[in-house]
């Protein structure tokens, strides 16, 4: 036995500490139901995890079980726990959702998890903007139509939340303060440096049209985004050149950067270990699919 314990082993001592702890917390729940189910969660917890970490975690869960008696006076469907509780809500109580699975039947519903999950994110894009500004009118009104899409069925929330954050990026960078509406020239800056958004600022274009009577359009500059990208893999390959450790990764990820800027020719991370190399003076030759390409390295 430890000492100080008396004639109490380790293992019946916590179990001892956590049953007084249930008891306790018991008597804070107004409804049997949650009072019971407070206490099948103990036990479970002991059998579970031990009974040294159950007597340390049960009083940290008690909020949760208080917070369904207040709401629900019962055990609630996953769907009214996501709804109240939110999905981060959720992953902060795992063990009592472990055990509401487990034991009473509670099925997760990862489909209304991942809805949830958007909705808050969508929640943080339109946080983003510069409370009562412009933009901030702007944005919420074409959240307004983005909601009206999703509930007649001709958009996904997670659609819903791309187009809505490519437009809060245009407007942040527009006027941080919100303070104006984007113009042709902003979109077009905007699109030169990510033009992968063309397509999700399509409809926020239209509404901008529609609702201000702008004539915006997306339009990308081909030439302006290679010139981009040029000096974008100058800077890359400068930094590369000054580096001593010269192993395979490197060689990999210098074909991978000198093939498209050399050669104008895009190769993907796993082609790129597939090209043999052979030293030609302050270079390399690399072969590949019946072609070679000289690349510098010096």
């Amino acid at each position: 036995m430890p000492a100080g314990r008396g004639d109490v082993c380790e293992p019946c001592y916590w179990t001892r500490t956590c049953r007084k702890r249930i008891s306790i917390g018991q008597a804070g729940l107004t409804t049997k139901a949650l009072r019971e189910a407070f206490e099948e969660f103990g036990e479970w917890m002991i059998r579970t995890t031990g009974p040294h970490k159950a007597a340390l975690k049960i009083n940290h869960f008690w909020s949760f079980f208080t917070e369904l008696d207040q709401a629900w006076a019962r055990i609630p469907s996953y769907v009214e726990l996501l709804h109240h509780f939110g999905a981060e809500g959720l992953r902060r109580v795992r063990l009592p959702m472990r055990w509401l699975h487990e034991e009473k039947g509670v099925e997760p519903d990862h489909q209304a998890k991942r809805v949830d999950s958007e909705k808050r994110r969508i929640q943080e894009c339109l946080r983003s903007m510069p409370p009562a500004s412009l933009a901030e009118k702007a944005l919420r009104a074409y959240w307004h139509q983005l909601e009206a899409r999703i509930e007649a069925g001709k958009t996904s929330h997670t659609s819903a939340r791309l187009t809505l954050r490519a437009a809060a990026t245009l407007l942040l960078k527009t006027h941080p303060e919100g303070l104006q509406l984007p113009n042709q020239a902003n979109v077009e800056n905007y699109l030169v440096v990510a033009p992968g958004q063309a397509a999700s600022l399509t409809g926020f274009i239209n509404f901008l049209n529609h609702r201000y009577s702008t004539e915006l359009a997306p339009k990308v500059d081909s030439k302006r985004v290679r010139m981009m990208r040029k000096e974008k893999l100058a800077r890359m390959i400068m930094e590369m050149a000054d580096s001593d450790a010269k192993d395979e990764a490197w060689m990999a990820r210098w074909v991978l950067l000198g093939m498209e800027y050399f050669h104008n020719k895009k190769v993907t991370k796993k082609s790129a270990v597939t090209y043999e190399l052979s030293q030609a003076g302050d270079g390399v030759v690399a072969f590949h699919a019946g072609s070679r390409y000289w690349l510098p390295i010096k």
